[in-house]
């Protein structure tokens, strides 16, 4: 039966939490992993982002104008990454419009594959020269072929 004595029934809830406080959290952790708490839990993110657009892109800006240079050197650290290079490298295949279902598994194969699939020599990683490692792919309907070095790959001209 609920207290008349608002009061009250803020005291009785208090003193049942500060007894149950762990078993509280708990439930409230179970409930935030289920898929109905991550429903809830992205809905009230929206709502906030919504409500807060504005002021969330000024505190954005604020802070890329305060920490230019902190910015900078952590993206250059993270390109330096075995996770950096792998994100550049298909960021540039998807720019110049080649299409995969499986980014990761194209990426381990274009990785492990250390020679030409046309003429056999052996691929390097490198900026300028004829056995540097080259994705090559079909210009009409951009799926990937055969991992080429860059003599083969200019030759086939496609």
């Amino acid at each position: 039966m609920p207290y008349k004595d608002k009061e009250k029934a803020k005291e009785r809830q208090q003193k049942y939490y500060d007894k149950n406080k762990e078993k509280i959290k708990e439930q409230v952790k179970k409930y935030d992993q289920s898929e109905k708490g991550k429903e809830k839990t992205k809905e009230r993110k929206q709502k906030y982002y919504e409500e807060n657009k504005e002021k969330i892109k000024e505190r954005q800006q604020k802070y890329m104008k305060e920490n230019k240079e902190k910015i900078k050197e952590r993206q250059l650290n993270y390109a330096q990454t075995e996770a950096g290079k792998k994100t550049n490298r298909i960021a540039m295949w998807k720019y110049i419009g080649v299409i995969s279902d499986d980014w990761d598994a194209l990426y381990e194969y274009y990785i492990n594959c250390w020679e030409c699939e046309n003429c056999g020599v052996e691929l390097i990683e490198g900026i300028y020269c004829n056995n540097k490692r080259v994705l090559d792919h079909c210009h009409k309907t951009r799926l990937f072929r055969n991992v080429l070095c860059s003599y083969c790959n200019v030759l086939r001209g496609e």
